[in-house]
């Protein structure tokens, strides 16, 4: 299903980015006339616009230009932020469906630091495009993303699995805080997935970042009373908590604890029992591993560990 979702995605832009025409501009020119399309609410010329980037975006990434790739997703992410705002709506999810493309090219070129870029304009566009309720964007842009966190966690790449859970988690604290529940019960489950993936490969710190986004936005899910999405975020930082413990990664086994208690704890003062129960069942199996232990030897060893010279660690 995934893979001939995309397998569209190059016929979509095609079809709605509108008659391609040769922009007689350099590209800060282009990026100031879409930026003025964008305020007249232009969508057709928008997205000739951003057919420009695009193409330009893909030659830069199928050579290798790893800066200019950069530059050029900057400049889309400008315009489509922009849209967003405006709330032009198609050209937001026209925008969003060019990264994907330029991430395959980049991803061929080992272009690393052009694919945290694209992560994390897809976190911010599905970011304000939840602010404003844009339901399909923040979607899609999830979507994108959790596509992108696979990915890297399977490349072993471990700076691009903490930008996608970075950008996941933005778009999980807007589309709950904004009460879009079925986009943020769908965000959670992917950025848990990633959080998962990233502890079987053993990156600690992604999965810490995980748990402790799913704990932020589990806690926001039961303040809004979104039962469904507060019921995901405890099933999947007991999945990242497994796993850490089959992986011995006792540092993201003992936060998983800890945001359990904390969701807990918000459930039982907000009575939203189905969340309290699961978190309670999870915390139970936990248990069982002797976390007190775990947390004393984690002390001890935070205590006998030598500091580097000039450095906070």
């Amino acid at each position: 299903m995934i893979k001939l979702i995309f397998s569209h995605i190059h016929t979509y832009l095609r079809e709605n980015l509108g008659a391609r025409r040769i922009l007689p501009l350099d590209e800060n020119e282009a990026l100031e006339l879409g930026l003025n399309l964008v305020d007249e609410k232009n969508e057709t010329e928008t997205k000739e616009v951003l057919n420009y980037f695009f193409e330009l975006a893909l030659k830069y990434a199928k050579e290798g230009q790893e800066d200019d790739t950069k530059r050029l997703i900057e400049y889309i992410k400008k315009i489509g932020r922009a849209a967003a705002i405006s709330g032009l709506e198609p050209v937001v999810v026209s925008t969003l469906l060019i990264f994907p493309q330029v991430a395959t090219e980049a991803r061929k070129q080992n272009m690393e630091n052009a694919l945290v870029s694209i992560a994390l304009a897809l976190g911010e566009l599905g970011k304000v495009a939840a602010g404003q309720k844009m339901e399909t964007p923040a979607k899609i842009a999830a979507f994108c993303l959790g596509e992108m966190g696979n990915t890297a966690a399977s490349r072993r790449d471990k700076k691009g699995t903490i930008a996608v859970i970075f950008a996941l988690g933005e778009i999980g604290k807007s589309v709950t805080s904004q009460k879009l529940g079925d986009v943020a019960s769908s965000t959670v489950a992917l950025l848990g997935e990633t959080g998962k993936v990233a502890a079987s490969q053993k990156f600690e710190d992604a999965a810490l970042n995980a748990e402790l986004l799913l704990q932020e936005i589990g806690t926001g899910a039961i303040e809004k009373n979104l039962k469904e999405t507060a019921d995901m975020s405890v099933r999947s930082i007991q999945d990242i908590g497994k796993t850490a413990d089959s992986q011995g990664l006792n540092k993201v086994l003992l936060q998983a604890t800890y945001s359990l208690e904390a969701i807990k704890f918000n459930a039982d003062d907000r009575y939203l029992m189905s969340a309290s129960i699961i978190a309670e069942v999870a915390l139970l199996h936990f248990e069982r591993l002797k976390i007190e232990r775990l947390e004393d030897k984690l002390n001890k060893i935070s205590r006998g560990k030598k500091r580097i010279p000039g450095t906070d660690l």
